[in-house]
């Protein structure tokens, strides 16, 4: 019988669960493969279905930060997710909470569009012209112009690496609705109704895009490269924020403002040598600039952790 780790404020020896890996629980593997061939099934991921415990102590220790945060009203509510891409073993908090996924959704969104690509080769080269700007509520740059046209291979790398407000709402709109559902479905997640920026999502549901992308398991390994090469570009590096600069990082970020309830989200694969890991962060609370420091504590202790080799 498989046994999880899921209530961690009960109290426990860290280091037992380090030096004798005999008493960790097994788990069971999950397994995705893609449906709409004939006689082959195409296999997506295999994951272990529980918490291990190898991110016990790390998962206590984050827990300790959120709830801190929290009495110092810095955080309303928090969700992390973390898999390391060796042995598959993850750490999940709040993993089943909802958040408006933001720009997260902007990386499905390039997937459909790769994929669509390499259906019908030179579909990226098609030119879409931009009538007008689209209301822009987060400020962002625009580097397009209305009146110009412009393919759909440079508008993605607008939308991911420039973060454009028109080029991203270009997009959306354009995009084959079916399409951009099937990539959800052939994850496993279902979505109802037009997807958006406004559609939620948890934290485990956003990482399952980055582990596809770091696996290049959905898209080829062209495509999958060159989208978490723009990922790479995009992010702009925090000097707070572990890992520090010399690690490299596909990372994408959101922030949303609704009503007095700001959401800042980043999802990321972390490049550290010999251990690479994705991990997800998802917060609420009414300032942005202490859900940004929620966020740089929270990734600093998960590196930091994993640096330290407190889990092996």
């Amino acid at each position: 019988m498989t046994s999880c780790f899921y209530n961690l404020r009960k109290s426990f020896q860290p280091d037992v669960y380090i030096s004798n890996s005999n008493i960790l629980p097994a788990c069971d593997y999950r397994i995705r493969r893609l449906g709409g061939y004939s006689f082959v099934k195409p296999l997506l991921y295999v994951d272990k279905s529980c918490e291990t415990g190898l991110f016990m102590p790390m998962k206590q220790h984050i827990l300790e930060i959120i709830d801190k945060d929290k009495l110092q009203g810095k955080l309303l509510t928090a969700s992390v997710y973390v898999r390391d891409f060796n042995e598959g073993d993850f750490m999940a908090i709040n993993e089943n909470t909802l958040y408006q996924s933001g720009a997260l959704m902007n990386i499905p969104l390039l997937i459909t569009y790769l994929h669509l690509d390499e259906n019908d080769e030179g579909y990226l080269n098609k030119e879409l012209l931009l009538a007008h700007s689209y209301p822009n509520k987060e400020n962002r740059v625009n580097i397009t112009e209305p009146g110009k046209k412009y393919s759909l291979n440079k508008l993605l790398e607008l939308m991911i690496v420039k973060h454009d407000n028109n080029a991203t709402n270009l997009l959306y709109e354009f995009v084959d609705k079916k399409a951009f559902q099937k990539t959800f479905t052939d994850v496993g997640l279902t979505m109802s109704g037009n997807i958006s920026q406004a559609s939620s999502l948890t934290a485990d549901e956003v990482s399952l895009f980055m582990r596809a992308l770091y696996n290049a398991t959905y898209l080829t390994s062209n495509n999958s490269e060159y989208a978490t090469k723009l990922l790479s570009e995009g992010y702009k590096r925090n000097n707070k924020l572990y890992p520090p600069a010399s690690v490299g990082m596909a990372s994408s970020y959101s922030s949303t403002t609704d009503s007095d309830v700001t959401e800042l989200h980043e999802s990321a694969i972390i490049y550290l040598n010999n251990y690479p890991y994705t991990i997800t962060i998802m917060t609420k609370g009414s300032d942005e600039k202490q859900l940004s420091d929620v966020i740089n504590q929270i990734s600093s202790a998960v590196y930091k952790e994993i640096v330290a080799k407190k889990i092996s």
